[in-house]
């Protein structure tokens, strides 16, 4: 059952009076997804108003509409189910505090530069019934609108929190106020908008103001715990790494053919837990460790978690390794690229027992450190034994400069792929990483 059921439940939560209570489908922004008993918000983007679909979302069939008004008189005014509104964005917001007030389950908040919507789906598959945050759907549009989609059958709820900017966290935290935060990692991402590393961990950690009174906050063992620790002293601090300072730890690292074996261990657990799963590198163990633990905080069932771990298949373009041409191995983590990803890939091109490609697009939202940080992946990938650099892109040239020889760099995508098709023999493995913008997966299509 929906939390928000019906019409006279978004009346109810905006506090207007209106006579009107239909049982409604979902929610939705795009007019073109309306389907009978949809609520359609009419928000304004930034190349166009939403509002003005308002009238065709009713002809369409929707139980309701929520649109913008210029005109004081009309605000809080229902008129052929079209209910008016000074911005349509504000009461997304009401419509989503009311429905994660409503919400019976434990709330999760999952923020970090690197992880988060692998940790996100690792405990979403780990907890039974769960809800979690869909795609991408971690903003101040995506979110609300996925606390929408809550139903009382949900055991627990799961949101990704992503941030560009100071004060997006603290948005989004204040919005579900969690009972438990994980903060993945801190690293090189949206330095355009964030500046530093040091921004990064003040944005990030917005995210420990919010969490719940006496809440549990989950972060990565390392130089940030004491400044962590300092924010709030009601909060249960639990942390996660590869060596024993961390509460939880990995040891007994195995690179295996369907993937990894490992060990959790823990004081605060009875005997070792052995994890095996398809995922590949430190990273996604750091992702299983956050997972696990909060898994165990919510006293779930441990043995379950294990079990879909084991049969847990990341997302599509992330560390998934494939055949591909002329009988190579190639391993596509063309999603998404950021400085600490791209080592983290390169990490695990480095353990492949043959001939190591790197083909590296552009690495975007660097801002000043732009240069300096595509020139670092390209002394990273030459200590790692990496045996050709490919570089796409107007930055990833400072890559192949700085690697040297064998390097070469391409301003054409066609001409990169005729290159690799003659270049790449069979069990060579190539490992394609760049920005969400550069699209290096229509390389691999």
């Amino acid at each position: 059952m929906k939390i928000i059921q019906n019409t006279g439940d978004i009346f109810s939560a905006l506090g207007i009076s209106a006579k009107h209570d239909v049982r409604i489908r979902d929610f939705q922004i795009d007019s073109r997804k309306i389907k009978k008993n949809s609520v359609f918000l009419g928000l304004t983007g930034a190349n166009e108003d939403g509002s003005i679909y308002g009238k065709e979302a009713i002809a369409k069939g929707a139980a309701l509409a929520i649109t913008k008004t210029t005109q004081p008189q009309r605000e809080n005014k229902l008129k052929s189910n079209i209910l008016f509104v000074a911005k349509p964005e504000e009461s997304l917001v009401v419509l989503a505090k009311s429905a994660l007030m409503k919400f019976p389950g434990p709330i999760i908040g999952i923020t970090g530069s690197n992880g988060k919507t692998t940790t996100k789906n690792i405990l979403h598959a780990g907890i039974k019934n769960s809800f979690a945050t869909p795609n991408n759907f971690n903003n101040e549009i995506g979110l609300p609108l996925c606390a929408l989609a809550l139903d009382t059958k949900n055991t627990a709820a799961i949101f990704e929190m992503g941030a560009a900017k100071k004060g997006d966290i603290k948005f989004l935290s204040q919005l579900i106020k969690p009972k438990i935060g994980i903060i993945t990692h801190i690293g090189h991402s949206h330095l355009q908008g964030l500046r530093s590393l040091d921004g990064v961990l003040k944005v990030k950690s917005e995210l420990i103001h919010n969490i719940q009174k006496n809440g549990v906050a989950i972060v990565p063992e390392g130089r940030y715990i004491k400044y962590w620790k300092g924010l709030r002293k009601d909060l249960a601090y639990k942390t996660f790494g590869l060596d024993d300072s961390a509460d939880f730890f990995a040891t007994n690292i195995k690179i295996i053919k369907a993937g990894t074996i490992f060990n959790i261990n823990s004081p605060y657990l009875t005997k070792k837990i052995k994890i095996q799963t398809s995922l590949l590198g430190n990273h996604n163990i750091l992702n299983i460790l956050a997972g696990f633990i909060a898994s165990l905080e919510l006293k779930e069932d441990i043995d379950f978690f294990i079990d879909s771990v084991k049969g847990f298949a990341n997302a599509s373009q992330r560390l998934q390794l494939q055949s591909w041409i002329n009988q190579s191995i190639l391993i596509d983590d063309s999603y998404n690229a950021n400085p600490d990803s791209v080592k983290a890939a390169i990490d695990v091109l480095h353990q492949q027992a043959g001939r190591r490609i790197l083909v590296l697009g552009d690495m975007k939202e660097l801002g000043r450190y732009r240069k300096k940080l595509h020139q670092d992946i390209g002394e990273y990938a030459k200590a790692k034994d990496v045996n050709l650099l490919i570089g796409f892109g107007d930055l990833a040239r400072y890559s192949v400069s700085s690697f040297g020889y064998p390097g070469v760099f391409f301003t054409s995508k066609a001409e990169l792929m005729a290159f690799l098709r003659n270049e790449v023999t069979r069990h060579d493995f190539i490992l394609i990483k760049g920005s969400r913008s550069m699209k290096m997966e229509t390389l691999i299509n």
